[in-house]
């Protein structure tokens, strides 16, 4: 199932893009000479498409937004001028539980659409006597009991531990940056263009060449213009709507094969759309004037559009004679020095010797290696295209416990994907119903249960979906069970182990854990997979690791 959106932030836009152009930089190094030349500015296509068009694209492919790379798009929205005024909460400590309600704060399909307000606030429907094992089991998320369900209307979303302090970073400062270099390329682009178009002005329309009139016209172009201009040193294609050849005055008008060959590759360039092509280029490189990669990928997509004319003009020529022939044509009008072919498509002396080479060592490309270029394209782009997405909110459901089994559930999805109307909602149903079901006490065995159960219900792949289990055990309960392993509370409700006050102590799974400066010994307790005790790790006071235990437990 695939699932389409127009909410790319731009700097995942240009972070995906540039990476892609890695990966296609790769491949050029390694397969250029052994595919066909289409192949590679069809992929330079793909990323100017990544560059430019903030659509978002989930497959069962793609990979999710990493989390160092989600904060800073959050902390910049709206929601943290939000957090910055206050609207929303933040948690104090440790000890303390804020639960907040966050409508759509990151898309996830129609998981964020509640469908109506709630008469009364639920968002902090907890067991009352399972708040501190809550509280450092789930991230300051929402739980909602079975007894609760049937009030919990809607979707919330959590956002864990925002603070002001990050937002030291100034958005003003950088956008300004962004505009300035923004405007300083445009300027300097454009009046290349300008000057450029100044020069082409001097011309004069080539009207009674029956030669280059009948050329056209064999190739079916005869509405093409064709012009001289004494300023230019190489032919070349100009304009999008309308697009003129341009051959400069120096040309030897007489040599029939000469021009053959010049009019047929930049006809080529008019029926490859190259100078559209380049004009999305020339955006791509205004908005990403930062990214050098972008500046290296416009390089070699002028020398690969360049190197796929040369190839569809000699698929006209089958003896070896031609070719040298289109060679020394190509090396006879190639311009001299480096100029910017963004603006127009013209004849280039980059790489001039490289193309050379390969007009005079071409060969049709074999049936199975075109088939094989056509798989490795298609399958390239439906990589790129489907192989990221933007950020989105993965929380399908809060945490969700009930009396009949002793662990709790949040339903995650691993990518963004629409499941429907009420989706939340029905995600909660399957959790209730499996653990009211099992009897197994196997979390394992639960988890494997609700994947199977969430991915009938929505009818997506197994993968879609992540279960998150943390023991869900009362006060009672779990006093009960450290009774057995001699770990007991005082008074002041800090733990004591054989009698001997406890410092820190951890129950991970139980989703227990408190700490105190006095105390003569730290407890670890481990777990099988069923949630049961199963050693109780002590550390005392004078033990070579107690102190090391402290600087660990301080990071914990």
């Amino acid at each position: 199932m695939l699932h389409f959106r127009m909410n790319m932030p731009f700097a995942l836009m240009a972070l995906y893009g540039s990476l892609m152009i890695i990966i296609v930089l790769l491949f050029r190094a390694l397969l250029k000479d052994k595919l066909p030349k289409f192949v590679f500015p069809i992929l330079w296509c793909v990323i100017l498409v990544r560059l430019l068009v903030p659509f978002s694209l989930s497959s069962p492919l793609s990979l999710k937004v990493p989390e160092e790379l989600l904060e800073p798009l959050v902390e910049s929205s709206d929601f943290i001028r939000d957090l910055i005024q206050g609207t929303i909460a933040n948690t104090a400590s440790s000890e303390t539980i804020a639960l907040v309600a966050v409508d759509e704060l990151l898309p996830a399909g129609d998981i964020a659409q509640p469908q109506e307000e709630p008469e009364s606030s639920y968002n902090e429907v907890l067991f009352s006597n399972t708040v501190q094992n809550i509280a450092t089991t789930t991230n300051n998320n929402t739980v909602v009991s079975e007894d609760a369900f049937s009030s919990y209307a809607n979707s919330t979303y959590i956002y864990q531990g925002a603070s002001a302090s990050r937002l030291n970073i100034r958005p003003v400062t950088l956008a300004a940056i962004y505009f300035l270099g923004l405007l300083v390329t445009i300027g300097i682009l454009l009046f290349q263009k300008y000057s450029y178009t100044m020069k082409l002005k001097n011309r004069l329309l080539i009207e009674h060449n029956e030669t280059i009139n009948d050329i056209l016209r064999e190739m079916g172009m005869g509405h093409i213009l064709v012009f001289t201009n004494d300023e230019i040193a190489s032919p070349l294609v100009y304009g999008l709507f309308t697009p003129r050849i341009y051959l400069p005055t120096r040309m030897d008008f007489q040599n029939t094969e000469l021009l053959r060959h010049i009019l047929t590759h930049e006809v080529m360039h008019i029926k490859h759309k190259d100078n559209w092509i380049k004009i999305f280029m020339f955006i791509a490189l205004c908005l990403n004037w930062f990214n050098p990669l972008v500046w290296l990928m416009s390089k070699y997509l002028a020398s690969d559009l360049e190197s796929y004319c040369d190839e569809t003009v000699l698929k006209q020529y089958n003896d070896e004679e031609s070719r040298k022939s289109y060679a020394f044509s190509l090396l006879s009008m190639a311009i001299t020095g480096n100029r910017t072919t963004l603006l127009y498509s013209a004849f280039s002396k980059t790489e001039v010797e490289k193309r050379i080479k390969n007009i005079l060592n071409y060969k049709k490309t074999p049936v199975i290696l075109l088939m094989a270029a056509v798989i490795f394209m298609l399958s390239s782009t439906v990589v790129f295209a489907t192989g990221v997405q933007a950020p989105f909110s993965s929380r399908l459901t809060p945490y969700c416990s009930s009396d009949s089994s002793r662990w709790g559930v949040t339903v995650n999805i691993t990518r963004d994907i629409s499941l429907g109307k009420n989706s939340q909602r029905r995600a909660e149903n399957i959790v209730f119903d499996t653990l009211r079901a099992d009897t197994s006490d196997d979390p394992e065995l639960i988890e494997s249960q609700l994947i199977e159960a969430l991915a009938n219900e929505f009818r997506v792949e197994k993968s879609a979906f992540k279960i998150d289990l943390s023991l869900c055990l009362s006060d009672e309960e779990r006093e009960k069970e450290y009774a057995t392993w001699k770990l007991s509370k005082d008074k002041q409700g800090y733990f004591l182990y054989n009698g001997d006050p406890v410092r820190t102590y951890i129950d991970e799974i139980g989703g227990y854990y408190q700490s105190r400066e006095e105390g003569v010994v730290d407890i670890t307790i481990q777990r099988d997979r069923y949630g049961n005790i199963s050693e109780v790790i002590a550390l005392h006071e004078g033990d070579s690791d107690f102190d090391r235990r402290t600087r660990d437990i301080a990071t914990w």
